[in-house]
């Protein structure tokens, strides 16, 4: 893990072996935290890793609803802002899959499955109580804490509720998980054609610093190949689909762009299968 700090003003741990990435906006009047990491002790260790109580954090920042940037929420009494969708698709994960009884089910089938996945993910469970944004957004918000000013945009594409946080006086752009770099992205809740798009949107921005949500820091040149991976994957794909192939001709391809090697390589196939399903619907 790398702890980056720059401008006085932001901390992030980067995190490309242990998870996503989190993102503290610091102010003279409190700090901003931007998402929670993927369960209760794991944001603690973060925070107990640079001796600062979570106590100072004035505003959450969900950029989205999925588990490693939601599930350390719990931890927060201030108030926590995300985009309405994020909200929605919290509210119903409640009633399905993050119900205590799927959960538990869960953890069950990994103890029969994967029991090293399992020991880790019990704790988590023992402690977890899921707490949503109660602050919502429609297109954009725009805050100031401490003579800091930051908004939170809403750009869809790696999820319906994808949401960015720029900070416009030292120009650093925390994309989140718009932006997968050293490893293949999770794209099982996207719409492809907005992510594109949502990507290049990030490069009008000319940040001098960017985030990733999973990652090292990157750069235009990292926005580019993500954005040729995604559409030349997505384009390929409906290729085969107009001339009849199956998903398993499909995926046998060798033409397929390679995203990147080693951690997540497993998703260059899922990816294509879901890029297939999607233009099948």
């Amino acid at each position: 893990m790398e702890l980056f700090n720059y401008a006085s003003v932001f901390t992030a741990f980067i995190r490309p072996e242990q998870g996503a990435n989190v993102g503290i906006i610091r102010t003279s009047e409190g700090s901003i935290l931007i998402d929670t990491a993927s369960s209760p002790g794991e944001i603690r260790a973060l925070f107990d890793m640079i001796d600062e109580p979570m106590a100072m954090v004035h505003l959450v920042i969900n950029t989205h609803f999925h588990t490693d940037h939601t599930w350390g929420n719990q931890h927060f009494s201030c108030p926590i802002l995300a985009h309405r969708l994020c909200l929605e698709k919290m509210q119903a994960n409640l009633q399905g899959e993050w119900s205590q009884v799927a959960l538990h089910q869960y953890l069950a089938d990994l103890e029969k499955t994967d029991p090293p996945k399992a020991e880790e993910f019990r704790p988590t469970l023992q402690e977890l109580k899921i707490k949503l944004p109660d602050q919502v957004y429609e297109c954009e918000y725009e805050g100031e804490l401490g003579g800091v000013r930051y908004r939170v945009m809403h750009l869809g594409g790696h999820s319906p509720d994808s949401s960015i946080v720029w900070l416009p006086a030292v120009r650093l752009l925390y994309a989140s998980d718009l932006i997968f770099q050293g490893r293949y992205p999770y794209i099982f809740d996207s719409d492809i054609p907005a992510w594109s798009e949502a990507l290049k949107r990030l490069l009008e921005f000319q940040a001098d610093v960017i985030i990733p949500g999973h990652g090292m820091r990157v750069t235009g040149a990292d926005i580019t190949h993500l954005c040729d991976y995604l559409e030349q994957t997505w384009q390929l794909t409906e290729q085969h689909i107009r001339m009849g192939h199956s998903v398993e001709e499909t995926c046998a391809d060798p033409r397929y762009p390679v995203f990147a090697a080693g951690k997540k390589e497993k998703l260059h196939l899922a990816n294509i299968r879901y890029m297939y399903m999607k233009l099948s619907e």
